[in-house]
């Protein structure tokens, strides 16, 4: 297929004179009457409705980045004018088949979705109502911005949620010497993508009633590595005022590691390793499922020396970031649906002589919070088999404290010395399993489970998942109050909820428990993922 025809097939808007765009519209009745409009510069975007909210889906906020754009930053989408369809989502990113996304192969994907609560008085730039912008996870090889319905976060807190596709897997964090080599920011596509987004966001989000002033980045998993990054690039300053981590770890590696995965990818492919030219116009002809299925992307960042200067954890340690208030958080069973997939539902549930193997793995799963096969001994000593009910349980606590629990816990004891801080964990032991099946334990609260909460997630979730208990209904409605009062005024408190205290570094703490049937600050966080012990351990 020719760029062309690639590039109209995924295309998510028509160009017409706005004299001929309205004579369609009366003539043949394409849209109802009563869908919402927003002015985009000299576009039209033409969207959908439903009671409280409206809806634009699958707008374009950078050029497809196809044939010469292939690995390169995001373009600005060209200006034009005339109506555009608003009603459908676009293609998700090119990727494989997952719990997190839908299989796709087109990489003409960068497009965004906007929810906004309509009080009857239409979009109004003098509204300025906060704007929260959403970046999934799906370990940077998987998801897409339209599985989120954001509905009821609009609609139940006057906010504006902006939810966004970008770059996965080797099309996204890639780097190459034959690519480094051209004169642009080179490796974290994704993170680019995300960042023009948020150009875009400020340059346009007023024609939606939001406030470009306001704006609050949230993210889970992959996603809040993303926001991390966000954090402490400089090339993000000013794109946003707050931010949300969900999950996530300050992860991070070398240009030069990432060159040398990128190298092993290109003889896969068939091309050169060098730096030349020819090495870089063989990778851009290489077909998107054959980079897809070569691809072996780390669950990390890439330090490429532009938008991201030097380690993540290096900078915040320094106080050298965008230094906005921050939601920092975890849930409290993080590991059980990560070992869940690492084990049972990769073959069988791990056994007691496979445990030590098991911990090499754990280590090596993401850099900055993996740890060192020297720490191994010490590891299974302190979570021995003998203290859980299965092998599997025992590696998954692992994950918990060690890869995920405590690297939040001590990065907020940096960042509450520079800006406002508060850490939650999302305690609901009876969280549904919505995207993995039964398995040899419970998956209790594990990771992913806390978006159910602020998402419908209803496209991903699968079938004969039980719905929510009212106590989980009440539960979401709480999480979703505290994090758009968090995006309105950089505290999560508010009329009605739990006070949530903000995380003193002093005290290293509390911490919110978010649980039914209500919520709390507790102080046993660093007791009960045994941050301590995880302090002396040598990462890697």
């Amino acid at each position: 297929m020719s760029i062309l025809a690639a590039s109209l097939r995924g295309a998510k808007r028509f160009f017409v004179p706005a004299a001929v765009a309205m004579a369609v519209l009366s003539a043949t009745s394409v849209f109802a009457v009563d869908a919402p409009q927003a002015n985009v510069g000299r576009e039209t975007l033409v969207g959908t409705s439903s009671p409280g909210l409206a809806k634009f889906m699958g707008i374009r906020y950078a050029q497809a980045p196809i044939g010469d754009l292939r690995w390169k930053p995001p373009a600005p989408a060209p200006a034009a004018s005339g109506t555009v369809d608003a009603t459908k989502p676009g293609s998700g990113c090119p990727q494989g088949k997952s719990p997190w996304g839908v299989p796709s192969s087109n990489e003409d994907c960068l497009f965004l979705n906007v929810t906004v609560p309509a009080d009857g008085s239409g979009m109004q730039f003098w509204q300025r109502k906060p704007v929260m912008v959403f970046f999934y996870g799906g370990g940077f090889t998987g998801g897409s911005g339209d599985l989120y319905n954001a509905d009821d976060l609009a609609r139940e807190n006057d906010v504006v949620v902006v939810t966004v596709n970008y770059r996965l897997g080797a099309l996204g964090f890639f780097a190459h010497p034959a690519l480094d080599a051209e004169d642009h920011a080179v490796a974290n596509y994704g993170l680019l993508d995300q960042q023009q987004s948020l150009r875009w966001v400020r340059d346009n989000i007023a024609s939606f009633g939001g406030n470009p002033d306001n704006v609050t980045i949230f993210g889970e998993s992959a996603g809040a590595i993303a926001i991390y990054a966000h954090i402490v690039s400089p090339m993000a300053a000013g794109l946003f005022q707050k931010a949300i981590i969900e999950s996530g770890a300050p992860a991070d590696q070398t240009l030069q590691t990432a060159e040398d995965q990128g190298k092993t990818l290109a003889q896969k492919v068939g091309c050169p390793v060098d730096a030349g030219a020819e090495a870089a116009a063989c990778l851009r002809k290489v077909p998107v499922d054959a980079l897809v299925s070569a691809q072996a992307t780390p669950i990390a960042t890439i330090i490429d020396g532009k938008l991201l200067i030097g380690p993540i954890a290096d900078a915040l340690g320094a106080g050298h970031y965008n230094r906005v208030p921050v939601i920092n958080g975890t849930n409290h069973d993080e590991g059980n649906l990560i070992a869940g997939f690492m084990f049972d539902l990769s073959g069988s549930p791990l056994v007691a002589k496979d445990y030590e193997k098991a911990l090499q793995g754990i280590g090596s799963f993401i850099p900055r919070v993996g740890f060192a096969d020297a720490a191994i001994p010490a590891i299974s000593k302190t979570y021995a088999l003998s203290k859980y009910k299965a092998p599997g349980l025992a590696a998954a606590q692992v994950i918990t404290d060690g890869v995920i629990a405590c690297p939040a816990f001590e990065i907020n004891k940096v960042m509450a010395k520079y800006s406002p801080t508060f850490e939650y964990e999302m305690a609901d032991t009876d969280a549904r399993s919505i995207v993995a099946p039964p398995i040899s334990f419970s998956y209790r609260a594990g990771h992913f489970s806390e978006l159910q909460y602020l998402f419908d997630l209803t496209s991903i979730t699968l079938k004969g998942t039980p719905d929510m208990t009212d106590a989980q209904k009440a539960l979401g409605r709480q999480m979703r109050a505290y994090w758009a009062n968090f995006a309105r005024a950089g505290n999560p408190d508010g009329t009605g909820l739990p006070v949530w205290p903000r995380f003193d570094d002093g005290k290293a703490g509390p911490v919110q428990s978010l649980n039914k049937p209500t919520s709390r600050s507790i102080n046993n966080f660093a007791t009960e993922h045994q941050c301590a012990f995880w302090r002396t351990v040598e990462r890697k």
